[in-house]
């Protein structure tokens, strides 16, 4: 038998490769299945978020509920859609205690630690 033909060459983008806390399957949908694409915006992710439970805490300590909510509501979008889902939910988390005013330290704590990494 002989191997199988493919009729054109297959994208190098298009492969799967994993990232611990990332569900890069659902991430490089975003892209289209462009790797290279879906690698640059994490990397431009991990720059622009690193400091986002910061600034929600910065946001809560001058009393601006409000900016710390959507911060938090921007982070659980943007990292959902690149599929940080752990990350989505911390970030969720925070949301949630922000508008009911209860844990809020703690899931900023929790929000704080899962950024770490990036």
């Amino acid at each position: 038998m002989s191997k199988p033909r493919w009729r054109r060459p297959l994208d190098p983008d298009a492969g799967a490769f994993k990232i611990g806390g990332i569900d890069t399957s659902l991430g490089l949908k975003t892209t289209g299945g462009k790797r290279e694409r879906y690698e640059s915006l994490l990397r431009k992710f991990a720059g622009q978020q690193a400091g986002a439970a910061e600034a929600i805490w910065g946001a809560l300590a001058v009393g601006d509920a409000s900016a710390a909510e959507r911060e938090a509501h921007s982070l659980k979008g943007v990292a959902s859609t690149l599929g940080a889902t752990a990350l989505a939910e911390y970030a969720a988390n925070v949301e949630t205690a922000i508008k009911t005013g209860e844990s809020v330290d703690e899931a900023l704590e929790s929000l704080s630690h899962s950024l770490s990494p990036w």
